[in-house]
């Protein structure tokens, strides 16, 4: 099993969430960001604190949904909590023959592991964390409205049985589809996480160890401070980013030809000059582009609040616009590369 790579930073999020969970909210907290910018490892290492910031009492339980098989790997939780495995283990096995992986079951268990599960803790004046990562891919986007409103209700049931202190919910997303259904309703407030800064981008690049010849300014212009992508740079390709964007290339060679069958090429172009056209200048088919180009996970809406109530400005070098950005500028840049190599071979 590979060492977790040392957190970087992060202290104004840390900060954020502390302050949220200082004091009964009326809603849960629902996060959104890029894919791969952080939010697992800030919520683990927020659980990880829980105890430290709330005393021994708190009470802090991290789910991963996605998590399919282990229930080590799915259930995280504050140094002091303890959680009695068989319950949680009989109730899977309740639900295993449906097809549903561990961390699915466990996210639509949070009274059960509260209620059943947790061994000599009360929830009577405690502050109670219970923190459910990557819902939306867990249980998909039709259901994401109705997890969304049965949290809001659970957290009021539980609220008002067992007195807790503070009792609060976070939900994170890397669906930036789901943020439009839940930005509906009542049931959820809504807060961005965004890349790391540039100076922690930097500290965590030689936290990696880069091979020699590694050029920090061009990773950074290349992943605009993603996390994800620069530890997916150092271990899955050894640093040779050449070979990831040759993995990337031909992953977005049959999704450029399907927008060349859409004819949808001469409004992508525009949006790579500009993302935000998109608002600037709307049309029916520059609409459908938004849809397909959120929905694979390209482009993220970020004019939003981020958790510690910043705005992220426009940055053109690494592609950020006002309203949009691109979830990581490589993106940009190979879809650009492949139109341009289209064209001049017509």
């Amino acid at each position: 099993m590979s060492e977790e790579i040392r957190f970087v930073n992060r202290l104004q999020e840390l900060k954020a969430l502390r302050d949220w969970c200082s004091k009964q909210r009326d809603v849960p907290l629902y996060i959104y960001g890029p894919e791969g910018c952080g939010k697992t490892r800030l919520l683990k290492e927020f659980v990880r604190k829980f105890n430290n910031y709330f005393g021994e009492k708190a009470i802090a339980i991290y789910i991963d949904a996605l998590e399919r098989v282990s229930l080590e790997k799915a259930l995280l939780t504050s140094k002091t909590v303890e959680i009695a495995k068989e319950v949680i283990e009989k109730f899977i096995n309740k639900f295993t023959n449906k097809g549903f992986g561990i961390g699915r079951i466990l996210a639509d268990a949070i009274s059960v592991i509260l209620e059943k599960a947790l061994i000599k803790r009360k929830l009577k004046d405690n502050y109670v964390l219970v923190a459910i990562d990557d819902v939306t891919r867990a249980i998909g986007l039709d259901q994401i409205e109705w997890y969304v409103k049965w949290l809001y209700e659970l957290l009021w049931k539980l609220a008002e049985e067992y007195k807790p202190r503070a009792i609060n919910f976070i939900v994170t997303t890397s669906e930036g589809q789901s943020l439009d259904l839940v930005s509906k309703h009542r049931h959820a407030h809504i807060r961005l996480i965004w890349n790391l800064s540039k100076q922690s981008f930097r500290e965590l690049f030689y936290e990696l160890k880069p091979k020699k010849g590694v050029n920090l300014e061009n990773t950074w212009r290349l992943f605009g401070g993603n996390p994800g992508k620069l530890v997916e740079l150092a271990k899955q390709f050894e640093w040779n980013l050449e070979e990831m964007k040759e993995h990337y290339r031909k992953l977005f060679h049959p999704f450029v030809l399907k927008l060349w069958k859409e004819d949808l090429i001469k409004d992508l172009v525009n949006v790579l000059n500009d993302i935000d056209i998109f608002f600037s200048k709307p049309s029916a088919s520059k609409g459908k582009l938004q849809e397909i180009l959120i929905e694979r996970n390209l482009i993220i809406y970020k004019n939003m609040t981020t958790i510690h109530k910043i705005e992220i400005p426009p940055d053109p070098e690494i592609s950020v616009g006002k309203y949009f950005a691109w979830q990581v500028p490589l993106y940009r840049e190979l879809l650009r590369e492949i139109i341009s190599e289209s064209i001049s071979s017509t």
